[in-house]
């Protein structure tokens, strides 16, 4: 059972009602939505290769595809960014091509690619017909890697909460000289190693052992980390170590029973509302 008393509750019934009223609505700070860094870095390692295929936009309609031809010839380096073009990224592309009611795959690889197929694709899905309707193949592309980055939001969004605690608990010990704080510890031994995604340290001795996540919606993911975490917690219990499971968002709202039925076995479950709060009673 979560330990109540510890943590400044007169009763169980007070710690469920704290906890579901002060969840987070949301985890998403401004570094959330697009990672920059990444979607320019990309560009820039093609850079040469998308002003090459950058020319394109200057040759006439009827002449664009037998250019297209000489440039994947003389440059086969340009033939790996095709498919970023059209929001794939994969040198590799499964198609069922109606025209030999038969499925292929479409290599656009530097070095083992197929002339024939790669004009085909690019005729076919509209690509080769771009060129003529964009002014800047960079510009075009920066939409796309940021479309594209978009299906990377939901690892960044468990990563963005760890940032949030790590940054609330570093702040907490800079004022405690006998608390040091490390994160994603894989050396501490309980039955097994396991990693943790922070660890508090008092007098070099590993003291508070914290796993953070954040959760938006339903599912089992989140009822999976909840069994997972009792486990952890029985191998735990018997040592001078104190786990602290940190988990928030309003997903929890939907799912409070299956936390409850967590929270018998595990000491300390704590939002970071509570943790904020209740975090100096633990240290």
């Amino acid at each position: 059972m979560v330990n109540f008393k510890k943590l400044g509750f007169e009763h169980m019934d007070e710690y469920n009602n704290e906890f579901v009223d002060t969840l987070l609505e949301t985890n998403r700070t401004y570094n959330f939505f697009v990672d920059w860094e990444k979607v320019f870095s990309k560009l820039e390692d093609n850079i040469i290769e998308i002003n090459i295929l950058n020319s394109l936009k200057r040759i006439s309609n009827d002449k664009i595809e037998d250019k297209f031809k000489e440039i994947i010839n003389n440059y086969p380096e340009c033939v790996p960014l095709l498919p970023l073009i059209v929001a794939v990224r994969d040198n590799n592309i499964a198609i069922f091509d109606i025209d030999t009611n038969v499925s292929k795959n479409i290599n656009f690889s530097e070095t083992s690619f197929n002339q024939e197929e790669i004009v085909k694709f690019s005729k076919e899905t509209g690509l080769l017909n771009l060129f003529s309707e964009i002014d800047d193949l960079y510009s075009y592309l920066t939409g796309t890697e940021v479309g594209l980055d978009t299906n990377a939001r939901k690892n960044r969004s468990g990563h963005i909460f760890e940032d949030i605690v790590g940054n609330f608990l570093n702040e907490i010990i800079k004022e405690k000289p006998e608390y040091t704080i490390d994160n994603e510890v894989s050396g501490i031994v309980i039955d097994r190693k396991k990693r943790f995604d922070f660890v508090i340290y008092k007098n070099k001795s590993p003291k508070f052992l914290f796993e953070c996540n954040f959760y938006n919606s339903t599912g089992s993911k989140p009822i999976e980390t909840a069994h997972a975490y009792v486990d952890l917690q029985e191998q735990i219990r018997n040592t001078n170590m104190t786990f602290i499971w940190v988990t928030d968002g309003l997903g929890w709202k939907k799912m409070f029973s299956t936390l409850k039925s967590s929270s018998k076995n595990i000491d300390y479950i704590l939002n970071y509302f509570m943790l904020k709060n209740k975090i100096n009673l633990l240290l």
